[in-house]
């Protein structure tokens, strides 16, 4: 079964080091959910790598995932 997840890159000053995170509190059944979701409440995704990263944080991007999670026969 197939599900979609977010994903935030992180890029900060000063370095070529990129960070990426999943966001782990909400899953989505198609990719479109994924962006509406990502597109109405990008700054409470980003709020925390705000606070997590205060004055480093250079650029960011979201994405949406797909993953995959096999099913037992029933």
């Amino acid at each position: 079964m197939m599900y979609w997840v977010i994903t935030v890159m992180l890029m900060f000053h000063g370095t070529d080091t990129l960070v990426e995170r999943e966001y782990k509190l909400k899953q989505f059944d198609d990719d479109w959910s994924c962006h509406e979701y990502v597109h109405e409440n990008k700054i409470e995704l980003l709020r925390p790598h705000v606070e997590d990263f205060p004055n480093k944080l250079k650029s960011f991007e979201f994405y949406c995932e797909n993953r995959y999670i096999e099913l037992d026969n029933v």
